[in-house]
């Protein structure tokens, strides 16, 4: 395993040592203005396509300035709303070019542009990442968590192969945000085992704010930020669409997604959109067995409409998922000594043939959204935008009941979830540029009846209000940003006592948070972002209130009503580096959360439903510290090196103690080969090699056997050492090998393009440490996946 190790480590060096040897001398300067007037345009979209692509945006004075580049031949695309798009072939000289890019107004039709980016750019001195469509093609069929588990910084928690939530920088769940087609996702996601209802195929890129973006976003973005981002609706005649099939090995998965859209000749600006999914999987199988009920499936499907000009547009959004997730049965087990026994097990207590049948425990999702939203520009002001989501979660769990009853749902929750926000986005006032927004947002959650167990969390109503102000300096060699935002957060609970008498407790939680940051734009093509910003969250109803099992995670969890809210302050700089042939991001973080809410491993206990851990929710403060490393280094024309590294060091500040489930360093190197086959356009081979530590800063261990040991001699676990405890001890380094290989033939006005993964080649066994259910089963063996897509 060390000998592996190395080898991870040996790759990650040879790239940054081939580094030295870049000897790309190429460059290109210019100015963006308006052709009538002659006026400089700031944050225009600047293209430069040459043997990879490069993107910037033009600064205040509308300069942008590319270098280090290592094609003579390139092509220049200039975008920004309201005037035509410029596209020009260029053919550079060594001594250096620069150029004036003059845009002509557009008076009839309002070209394509990256929205998107500008929307990220808002908090332009955070790192950030993305998965781009290219990306998220040789990623389909995977959950969100897996899409985006790729990048540096970003984990998996895992309920066994079916479940997956994506960590960043150590924090999950209620601690990141989502926006779901520009909608705050707002499902069950308090629940470390539910997974975002989001189907990946219906997104165009995926973009990740790894500070603490609280400020532009609202509370809970204590962690970050995912946008979930559809490409744009057309707005001009024609159909277009795409297909997509996967099939993978291990578990049997087979997948499809169609999507089409177009316009309406005679009414320019107006286009539509409809995509679905299918997917369905059975049971996952590790080097040594199968693991027993843990199948999918998935229906999903989206709708959407639009019309823009150039002073006003509007959009209507809809889309259902829906979702059957089946439980590792292991994890649920009848009594206390065979809880004892599958603890740490080589071999699973149930193991049984492959199945696609999914059967008890099990979880039943459906999400629906529906988003309606419009803009309005103002003469020489800026944007007003306003947007409405409806979102409506249903999440029904169904464990192994006794007397034909395993047919009656255990956890049934409904919730209602609706969002306001407005936002205006000013046009730049000299150096200045400002952007005001308000959000609001109410919840009712409702537990059904039909269960006939008492709830594991109850009835509650949501009020929820904030406001934000964010301010830009925007200068050539650098940019100064600020802002601040208030919050205020309104519990209203509705429970039974054990007498069952109706209680309703409120709660009230508000905070001001804020942030400052600047970017400086360096020689060489470098920038350097630097942010520090506050973040809160509000303690959720499950963790004031929680009271039974948690059949999904497979423990009994119980609620703290005394807790406060967390408060978070972030501190993150990265050194970015973009050329055609060397890119590299380098960040290093400080995160220190006050009042932490965590799970702690207390007891075990025996219920009529089985012998199950139990965890109790308690608070310290946490310090989380981490560096992560991106690097891409084009060898040659055909060879290319990718690199990643994760580093991440998490404490108990009032314990000085290890906190629990927190990720373990990793270290990934990827090579990649241009084929260039004959007949298709593009075509390549690559492999990765990817190392994962043994977490070394994990907390004590404490057995079941010690546990019920001490439930018999009513001993106290904490009396000495008041830190947490987990009950199996952490596993073991590992090393994995991964191939991946595709091609591109067009065909005409469309494009067939071919992908194949192998990953965990060599069908290796581990056991991640973030993955909750290791305690019964090791991981997934060697997956082959097959995917296709066709675009026309």
């Amino acid at each position: 395993m060390i000998q592996r190790s190395l080898y991870s480590l040996i790759f990650f060096l040879s790239a940054l040592a081939l580094m030295a040897q870049e000897n790309c001398s190429y460059s290109l300067k210019g100015k963006v203005k308006a052709a009538i007037t002659d006026e400089t345009i700031p944050f225009a979209t600047v293209i430069l396509k040459g043997n990879t692509e490069l993107s910037q945006v033009s600064t205040s004075n509308g300069s942008f300035n590319f270098s280090g580049l290592c094609s003579s031949e390139v092509i220049l695309t200039v975008r920004f709303v309201g005037f035509q798009t410029y596209s020009d072939t260029l053919t550079l000289s060594s001594g250096g070019n620069t150029i004036e890019v003059l845009l002509q107004e557009n008076v009839h039709e309002l070209e394509e542009v990256l929205v998107i980016e500008e929307g990220v750019e808002e908090v332009a001195t955070i790192a950030r990442a993305e998965v781009n469509a290219k990306a998220l093609e040789k990623l389909g069929g995977e959950s969100l968590g897996k899409s985006l588990s790729g990048l540096s910084g970003v984990n998996m928690l895992q309920f066994g192969p079916t479940i997956a939530k994506p960590v960043i920088h150590g924090l999950h769940s209620n601690r990141i945000l989502i926006l779901n087609n520009g909608i705050r996702q707002e499902g069950q996601q308090w629940g470390q085992e539910h997974a975002p209802e989001i189907d990946p195929f219906v997104a165009n890129n995926l973009r990740l704010i790894k500070g603490a973006a609280a400020v532009k976003y609202g509370s809970d973005a204590i962690g970050g930020v995912i946008l979930v981002n559809p490409a744009e609706l057309p707005r001009s005649e024609g159909l277009s669409g795409k297909a997509s099939m996967v099939g993978a090995s291990n578990n049997g998965m087979y997948a499809g997604s169609m999507l089409v859209e177009g316009g309406l000749k005679g009414l320019r600006g107006f286009g539509w959109r409809f995509q679905g999914t299918y997917k369905r999987a059975g049971d996952a199988s590790a080097p040594q067995y199968r693991l027993t009920n843990t199948g999918t499936l998935e229906r999903n499907f989206s709708l959407g409409a639009g019309y823009h000009t150039d002073a006003l547009g509007a959009e209507l959004f809809y889309s259902s998922f829906d979702a059957e997730i089946g439980i590792l049965r292991s994890a649920h087990i009848g009594n206390l000594t065979d809880l004892e026994r599958a603890i740490g097990r080589d071999r699973p207590l149930f193991v049984e043939d492959f199945s696609y049948t999914i059967n008890n425990p099990y979880q039943a999702v459906n999400h629906q959204l529906l988003k309606a939203n419009g803009h309005m520009t103002l003469e020489n002001i800026g944007e007003l935008s306003a947007q409405y989501g409806l979102q409506i979660n249903r999440r029904e769990e169904f464990d192994i009941r006794r007397a034909g009853r395993s047919t009656i749902p255990a956890l049934a929750l409904d919730l209602y979830t609706h969002t306001i926000d407005l936002d205006f986005d000013m046009l730049p006032q000299g150096s200045w540029k400002w952007d005001v927004g308000a959000s609001f947002m109410y919840q009712n959650n409702e537990n059904d009846p039909e269960t006939g167990i008492r709830p594991l969390i109850p009835d509650f109503e949501n009020w929820t209000a904030g406001a934000h102000v964010i301010s830009r300096f925007i200068q050539t060699n650098y940019e100064l940003e600020a802002g601040a935002r208030y919050d205020f957060r309104h519990y209203l609970i509705k429970r039974f006592d054990r007498n069952n008498n109706l209680l309703k407790p409120e709660f009230d939680f508000s905070n001001l948070t804020g942030s400052v940051g600047a970017l400086f734009f360096l020689s060489n093509n470098l920038q350097l972002r630097t942010n520090i910003g506050t973040a809160w969250r509000a303690p959720h109803v499950n963790e004031l209130y929680s009271e039974g099992l948690h059949h999904g995670a497979a423990a009994v969890e119980e609620g703290n009503p005394e807790l406060e809210s967390e408060k978070s302050v972030k501190w993150i700089t990265s050194l970015e580096k973009n050329t055609e042939k060397l890119a590299f991001n380098f960040s290093g973080y400080i995160n220190l959360i006050t009042d932490y809410i965590y799970l702690r491993p207390e007891d075990v206990a025996l219920t009529i439903r089985g012998a199950f851990p139990v965890f109790r929710y308690r608070q310290t403060d946490a310090l989380l510290t981490g560096i992560d490393a991106d690097v891409s280094y084009k060898i040659s024309d055909r060879l290319e090196n990718k690199s990643k590294l994760s580093v991440i060091y998490a404490q108990d500040q009032r314990l000085r103690s290890p906190l629990i489930n927190i990720p373990a360093n990793s270290v990934s190197t990827a090579l990649e080969y241009a084929l260039n086959l004959k007949g298709f356009e593009s075509s390549h081979i690559g492999f990765e090699l990817a190392f994962t530590d043994r977490q070394r800063n994990a907390p004590r261990v404490v057995s079941i056997a010690e546990i019920l040991e001490a439930n018999e001699s009513d001993s106290d676990l904490f009396a000495s050492d008041q830190s947490v405890f987990d009950i199996l001890d952490v596993p073991g380094a590992y090393t994995l090998v991964n191939l991946e290989a595709g091609l591109e033939k067009r065909l005409r006005n469309s494009a067939l393009r071919v992908n194949l993964a192998v990953t965990n080649l060599f069908n290796v066994e581990y056991r991640d440490y973030l993955n909750r259910f290791r305690y019964y089963s090791a991981e997934m063996g060697r997956n082959i996946t097959l995917r296709l897509n066709y675009e026309f």
